[in-house]
């Protein structure tokens, strides 16, 4: 049997320095959007819409950072019958843009003229705040196409709104 006497040695330190390092990370301000189509379905214009409007709701989904505010405005969309102040009056029109069908667009289901969606991000019940979470926020968007349009002719009629998130 071989025993060895084997030594380790552990050097001595007689100095020691230090120095701190600085650790960081930016996070930007920043939101993402996506909307569901406002689809109405059909509009009865010799029936029940003679006499009651027609309503529908899309959503508007939005993701900020958290701490990052906004709010989001709409346009008066491609075929604006016309404004009064920032509020828009909306109509969607047939293919060949010789029928119109009246609409609009509203922050809330009250459905008033004082709630109709604008591009005025000052005008706090024309827009609507979206409070940055870092989660996932749904805004309903309520839609009116006004009743007795008896002169809008047979086919599809579409419209585009414009929807903006300022941050």
């Amino acid at each position: 049997m071989l025993i060895s006497n084997v030594s380790l040695s552990v050097p001595a330190y007689s100095t020691t320095i230090t120095e701190k390092m600085n650790v960081s990370a930016d996070i930007n301000a920043s939101c993402i959007m996506s909307s569901t189509d406002l689809d109405f379905g059909d509009y009865d214009a010799t029936g029940v819409n003679v006499t009651a409007d027609l309503t529908a709701t899309a959503t508007i989904s939005t993701t900020c950072t958290s701490g990052t505010n906004g709010v989001i405005s709409m346009s008066g969309g491609s075929h604006v019958l016309f404004c009064m102040s920032s509020k828009c009056h909306r109509q969607m029109a047939n293919q060949d843009e010789t029928s119109f069908l009246r609409y609009n667009i509203y922050t809330n289901e009250s459905l008033s003229w004082g709630s109709v969606w604008s591009d005025n991000t000052s005008a706090t019940n024309e827009v609507v705040q979206v409070i940055g979470s870092g989660v996932s926020q749904n805004t309903t968007v309520y839609g009116e196409i006004t009743k007795n349009q008896r002169n809008a002719a047979a086919g599809s009629y579409t419209d585009t709104i414009t929807i903006t998130l300022n941050y």
